[in-house]
């Protein structure tokens, strides 16, 4: 590993994980990312001496709910030092969030400022380089594939926004600078409308009207002539500022990127703060493993290409052990801004590798070849969506790793909204409480869920026509989250102010919405497990949701004397977890009742995962493997995307199993670009981070679970790999190290108890 500008050491080193390229890509499928969490580029180097980054923005929203990017630099070198590349070395530095290109006498240097909305592009050569730097933009579309201007029973008339907005370049005399004006166009109100409750326009913030996003090029070195920074020199430092800003008068958005880059530190400063960031990060956590069956030299050996979207590397731990440090890597560069980061692709979407026929479908435009055969930059799949099933994954391992503070972006996203999700609970169903359905736009609303959209009546007999009709459970599961996270951070702050809020009123929905039987216990019908089975009653994710839920508020003494009657109301009245036998074995169903099943989730695990009730740690693991054993879909999408196998296993305490699982889906890699770690396309948009948001969780069970009482270490853990691991818990802080099979190494938090551990025997 080569550095150019060195950095303060970190107490472990990161770069055996870095992903290195020893040739410059062909076009820009071939990305590399860095990020400072709300700040976002896609860098590529082409072999015609051109450097690209491909910019975005947390908050880049547009008038319809899509994330644009803010725009794209070109780069251009004289004389081409991508040709030939005898020497030519491109490395993704997780340590430091930079990537560092080197060939022949020249190095260049590329990260954004952890702690100012700043990128940096450093180029040191021992000749005098010809420097060009050029805004390279495109045409805008209007939406992104399944977003639509009108929900589908309105008339094509009802909205009409005219031409589609274009960025707009500023006439400047020392850079370049451009932005995008959303203006007054905004479906927000059209959205509330839709949902009778247009009225909250008047209160809340319309999340995309008159938004402004855009960048700032500036160079020391280079000076503006004929729209480009040109210059020679053998030291250039490019500085690329970015900024979403809310104002109807887009002087004032000019004035404020003006004022950011007038107000930076020097460049060696900047970079010693920003590289402790990183450190402070880094220490945070880590899972770092390796296979002790392998002859040494094919340990650790991690490639930085893939084999036709399959990854090669024998070394099945360390390749686990290298998704899961790039996931909290990808987490650290997108995760620290006001939005949270999406599912479908978060700031790193790219200009992907389509085929023919997969531009014609994802377009539905006869002119395929518009934008020849890559993908249009702002293009993801599932547009605007925030698809809860997908998003959850991206946020469970957080507690683990430590990096609570990314989780807030994502809690505040869904608090924020609990007055929106109020007022359709109250117009639509007729009562008081709150509901998140698997799609909560940023409007508040649930376009794109249903066949109208709207919600069905819950009254018996009421048939769903859409996946998402009566699926409820999300309310559940952040309620879930949230409580861990209380219990990890011990924030009363945060309980007082957003769980406790939150709780209520999703405990009321499922109090207010049901009605109860003879013998006063809840009847949850018309239901629905998850979106497969369809026409359900009583099924097992919500009672295990309002079980888990309400137990552990009461556990934690979370709320007031009140709060403490509906916790205990909710679990009085709950029917129970649906259970069977077959065979002397007993295990969960989806439902007390379904007619039919139309997808591919297992709601029967949902009591073991995100709801535990069942596992290893509570010795109760054998009803946990008798439901896996005979759940309905068995490693859906080969073991890939927002699918769960992998966390039950670990649960289950299936060491085998959960190493298979996590094998498939950490060898696969994308077929339509070059970075091997972003996951394929379908059904999520590339990158697809709960992909690795899934397995790294289940990474992480499989060293240790815990109980309000206990932390069990290694409960899935295969005793032939070696692991030096630091992991949070709601007890403290555990750091250990097993090294053939025996643990050499083993430190907790000060306040975590040596006693509460239990450790296998055969470790000792």
């Amino acid at each position: 590993m080569f550095i150019v500008n060195g950095f303060p050491s970190v107490s472990k080193d990161f770069s055996r994980y870095n992903v290195v390229w020893y040739s410059p890509s062909k076009d820009a499928s071939g990305t590399m990312p860095i990020g400072n969490g709300d700040m976002a580029a896609n860098v590529y180097a082409v072999e015609n001496g051109e450097l690209y980054l491909l910019l975005s923005k947390n908050d880049a929203y547009n008038y319809c709910g899509d994330l644009f990017k803010t725009g794209r630099v070109k780069i251009s070198l004289n004389p081409n030092l991508f040709k030939g590349y005898k020497n030519f070395v491109q490395e993704l530095d997780i340590n430091t969030g930079a990537i560092n290109i080197k060939s022949d006498d020249t190095e260049i240097s590329i990260w954004i400022d952890a702690n100012c909305p700043v990128c940096h592009v450093s180029v040191n050569s021992s000749r005098v380089l010809d420097v060009s730097v050029e805004h390279d933009l495109w045409t805008r579309f209007d939406h992104c594939v399944y977003n639509t201007f009108k929900n589908k029973d309105e008339k094509s008339d009802d909205i009409d926004y005219g031409a589609t907005t274009q960025d707009t370049v500023v006439d400047i005399h020392d850079g370049l600078m451009w932005f995008f004006n959303v203006g007054d166009k905004s479906v927000y109100e059209n959205d509330l409308k839709y949902y009778n409750v247009e009225y909250l326009s008047d209160k809340f913030e319309d999340p995309f009207q008159y938004n402004v996003f855009g960048n700032y090029v500036k160079s020391d070195e280079l000076s503006l002539k004929n729209g480009k920074l040109t210059g020679k020199s053998k030291n250039i430092d490019i500085r690329i500022y970015s900024l979403t800003m809310k104002t109807k008068d887009v002087s004032k958005w000019i004035d404020e990127i003006k004022r950011i880059s007038n107000s930076h530190d020097s460049y060696k400063h900047s970079w010693k703060q920003h590289c402790k960031w990183w450190n402070e990060f880094w220490n945070r956590s880590w899972i770092m493993s390796s296979d002790s069956k392998l002859p040494e030299n094919e340990r650790e050996v991690l490639y930085g290409e893939h084999s036709n979207g399959k990854r090669q590397e024998k070394d099945i731990a360390a390749l686990i052990s290298q998704n899961y440090q790039m996931f909290r890597y990808f987490m650290a560069t997108q995760g620290r801004g006001a939005v949270p980061v999406k599912f479908n692709g978060g700031l790193f979407t790219q200009q992907l590798l389509l085929s023919f026929e997969d531009k014609t479908k994802r377009s539905g435009d006869k002119d395929t070849l518009r934008y020849g055969l890559l993908s249009h930059p702002d293009d993801r799949l599932w547009g605007r969506r925030f698809t809860f099933q997908n998003q959850r994954h991206l946020y469970w391992p957080l507690l683990g790793s430590g990096d609570t503070d990314l989780i807030r972006p994502f809690f505040d996203y869904y608090f924020n909204l609990l007055p929106h999700r109020k007022a359709v609970t109250k117009e639509w169903f007729g009562h008081d409480g709150a509901y998140l359905r698997e799609n909560i736009e940023p409007t508040g609303m649930e376009r794109d869920c249903g066949n109208i959209g709207k919600p069905l009546k819950a009254e018996p007999g009421t048939m769903a026509g859409h996946y998402h009709d009566m699926y409820f459970t999300s309310t559940l599961e952040l309620l879930a989250m949230m409580i861990n996270y209380a219990e990890y951070t011990k924030d009363n702050h945060f309980v007082e102010k957003q769980l406790l809020p939150y709780a209520r009123e999703a405990i009321r929905f499922y109090i207010n919405h049901y009605k109860k039987d003879e013998r006063g216990k809840l009847v949850l019908d018309p239901a629905m497990v998850l979106e497969t089975f369809w026409k359900a009653k009583n099924p097992a994710p919500d009672i295990s949701g309002l079980t888990y839920c309400a137990k552990n508020l009461l556990r934690l003494k979370y709320g007031n004397d009140d709060d403490c009657k509906l916790w205990n109301n909710i679990l009085m009245t709950l029917p129970q977890i649906p259970l069977s036998t077959y065979d002397g074995k007993q295990f969960i169903l989806p439902a007390e009742e379904y007619e039919y099943k139309k997808n591919a989730e297992n709601g029967e695990l949902y009591p073991v995962f995100p709801f535990n009730l069942y596992g290893k740690a509570y010795g109760n693991e054998d009803i946990a493997i008798n439901t896996m054993d005979r759940r309905t879909v068995k490693d859906a999408f080969g073991c890939a995307c927002w699918t769960q196998d992998q966390i039950d296993w670990a649960y289950c305490g299936d060491t085998i199993k959960v190493v298979e699982g996590l094998e498939k889906r950490f060898k696969l890699s994308s077929t339509q670009c070059r970075f091997p770690l972003f996951g394929r396309e379908n059904p999520d948009s590339c990158p697809d981070f709960d992909h690795f948001g899934s397995g790294s969780f289940a990474f992480q069970r499989m060293l240790v679970q815990e109980t309000p009482n206990r932390i069990y270490l290694f409960p899935a853990w295969p005793l032939s790999w070696d692991v030096d691991f630091k992991i949070h818990t709601s007890h403290g802080v555990v750091e250990c190290k097993l090294k053939d099979g025996k643990i050499i190494k083993l430190k907790t938090s000060s306040k975590t108890s040596r006693k509460i551990l239990y450790i296998p025997e055969d470790l000792l």
